[in-house]
């Protein structure tokens, strides 16, 4: 099997998951007659929403960018390469999730934490799906 719709399918995740980061942070709810005094202050509230997101972003642009690299090398796929994808693209899917948790509860250690297993999760389902691809190819 080819793996054009595998590759496409994991291109729309990707920009599916980007786009849901950035619906996380939210425009301050400020009366129109504040906005001048207290908007500032308001937007520097959301500065870990906003880091939270940058690094998230990268993270997935690097995914992305290694997916890609990845994909170009094989000639074909099968159901086990298949498999792996879904579950690496379901790590990605939950991104999102402890994204905005880091950026509501930046200074709770269970936030961090949960956004590195995360991280490790899709890491580890990328390696494999890595080390099958290299299999594969020879």
């Amino acid at each position: 099997m080819t793996t054009t719709r595998i590759e496409a399918l994991s291109d729309g995740v990707f920009a599916i998951v980007i786009t849901l980061l950035v619906l996380e942070i939210k425009v301050p709810q400020i009366s129109a007659d504040l906005a001048v005094n207290e908007l500032p202050t308001a937007l520097f509230e959301l500065l870990p929403n906003v880091l939270s997101y940058i690094i998230s972003f990268l993270m997935i642009g690097i995914y992305w960018v290694a997916h890609h690299n990845v994909f170009r090398l094989l000639k074909g796929s099968d159901r086990l390469l298949l498999w792996l994808n879904l579950l690496f693209l379901m790590c990605l899917a939950f991104i999102p999730f402890p994204t905005a948790l880091i950026g509501e509860y930046p200074e709770v250690g269970i936030s961090v934490t949960l956004y590195g297993a995360v991280l490790l999760v899709a890491a580890i389902f990328f390696n494999l799906m890595w080390w099958y691809a290299i299999s594969i190819i020879g």
